[in-house]
């Protein structure tokens, strides 16, 4: 994600601020396929949609069965002083495990994700009766994650959320991160914005070699 989400913790502890909970979305893929998710477009066509966006990974499994929300959820963890590993957060796939585990005939990109397309419409039907509860309650789907400082417990998974979530609004391809802290007692503080994609990416990962070339020039004057 090119959101200064890590920027925004070192400061938020820099400055004095005590953090008990963050919780948002931290996958556009994921985002992007449940915004686009409804009535009329299934949960295997969203998916391919978010592949020929180039908002997929090279192997869709990666987005749809949590592993890259997980694996980032880690990253913000550990940001937090919490000594946790991949397989002690709680991540919801969104797909059934045979489909995780299984190996296709060929390695090569447009093979596997012909194949996860193709074997992923099972669900379809899944998604489609979300989507209908989801509206009867005036809510929309997210895929939400949640980190709990006191306890450490991470957890990740596909909510309904209702108006007055922050998530409710978040747009495609959007990330977005509440932070509750001592300070934003009241109102948490979120950043927002859009976050899949290779120029994002791109972006992201430049402005972290800046950071470096900066930190680096500052250490040897």
């Amino acid at each position: 994600s090119a959101l200064p989400i890590i920027t925004t913790i070192r400061d938020l502890y820099e400055t004095g601020d005590t953090i008990y909970r963050i919780q948002g979305c931290v996958s556009g893929t994921m985002a992007f396929i449940l915004s686009t998710l409804s009535e009329d477009i299934s949960f295997s066509e969203a998916v391919k949609m978010s592949v020929e966006k180039g908002y997929a990974e090279a192997d869709p499994r990666v987005d749809i069965a949590g592993i890259d929300a997980g694996r980032k959820m880690v990253i913000l963890a550990r940001n937090l002083g919490i000594n946790v590993n991949l397989e002690d957060v709680q991540v919801e796939s969104l797909i059934p495990q045979e489909i995780v585990d299984k190996v296709y005939a060929n390695t090569d990109r447009d093979t596997i994700t012909t194949g996860v397309l193709r074997d992923i419409k099972v669900v379809d039907a899944l998604y489609h009766q979300k989507v209908l509860d989801a509206k009867k309650d005036d809510c929309v789907l997210r895929y939400k994650f949640s980190i709990e400082k006191s306890s450490g417990k991470c957890t990740c998974g596909i909510v309904a959320v209702p108006r007055t979530d922050p998530l409710f609004r978040l747009k495609e391809n959007e990330n977005l991160v509440a932070f509750e802290t001592e300070r934003y007692a009241t109102s948490p503080l979120i950043v927002k914005g859009a976050a899949a994609g290779p120029d994002l990416c791109a972006s992201g990962i430049f402005a972290d070699l800046l950071r470096l070339t900066r930190a680096s020039a500052a250490n040897s004057s």
